[in-house]
Formats: C-alpha cells, sequence, structure tokens
C-alpha cells in the first residue's frame, strides 16, 4: 500500500466533500455525495487495518527466542535467557510502533475527514427541516 497515493487520495476525497445551501433537491443530492465519499473513506480505512495486521502478524511471527537464549537455558543460565529474550521482545514490539505509525496517522486523517463529513450531514439536515 503506498501511502502517499493513499494521502492525496483522501485529500481528494475531502475536496469534494462540500456543502451549499442553495435548494432542497441540491441539498440531499450533495448529502448523498457527501454518503458516498464517506463509504469509500471506510473503505480505505479498511485497508489500512488490513495492513496494520499484516504488521502484526509478522511481528508475531518472528521468532522471540534467540539461539542464545535457548542456549543460556540449556546451560542453566534462565535469568540471562529471560533477560535475552525479554530484551527481543522489546525490539520486534518497538519495530512495530515504528512501521504501525504512518498508518495510524492516516487512519486518524481519515477519521477527520469522516467527522467533517457528520457535521456537513446536520448542517444539511437543520437545512431540510
Amino acid at each position: 500500500m503506498n501511502l502517499q497515493k493513499t494521502q492525496l487520495q483522501i485529500a481528494q476525497l475531502q475536496q469534494q466533500m462540500t456543502l451549499t445551501l442553495d435548494n432542497p433537491p441540491s441539498v440531499k443530492l450533495q448529502v448523498k455525495n457527501i454518503n458516498f465519499i464517506q463509504k469509500q473513506l471506510r473503505a480505505i480505512k479498511k485497508e489500512l487495518n488490513l495492513a496494520i495486521k499484516e504488521i502484526n502478524q509478522q511481528a508475531t511471527q518472528a521468532l522471540p527466542d534467540s539461539m542464545i537464549s535457548l542456549g543460556l537455558d540449556l546451560f542453566g543460565q534462565r535469568k540471562f535467557a529471560g533477560q535475552v529474550r525479554q530484551n527481543t521482545r522489546r525490539v520486534i514490539q518497538s519495530e512495530k510502533i515504528i512501521l504501525r505509525q504512518p498508518y495510524m496517522e492516516i487512519k486518524n486523517y481519515i477519521d477527520q475527514v469522516l467527522l467533517e463529513g457528520d457535521k456537513l450531514k446536520l448542517e444539511a439536515a437543520q437545512y431540510l427541516l
């Protein structure tokens, strides 16, 4: 997944999400357009969630027990082996967080755009009353 293209696509969708309170049929059509844009944004968000899940799975599939740790366990150095395993887990966890960060930022951006759409729909509903 190309994150720059995704951000550009979200920005384009955000620009398309406008509301002009001119006449009721036009406002209803604009609300339908906002709903369609929100569906597209939710689909992009699902793709991001899949990418994040993939990152998480790759991190959990990494071997947390190194060969050194296993050797230390066999030779009676259990305390030191536990420290090695803990260090390995910390490194894997920090790498996972670093890899997920750009995806999380884009998800937050999508949430903001979805919220903008909801606000526009509320304005339209008040106008149509």
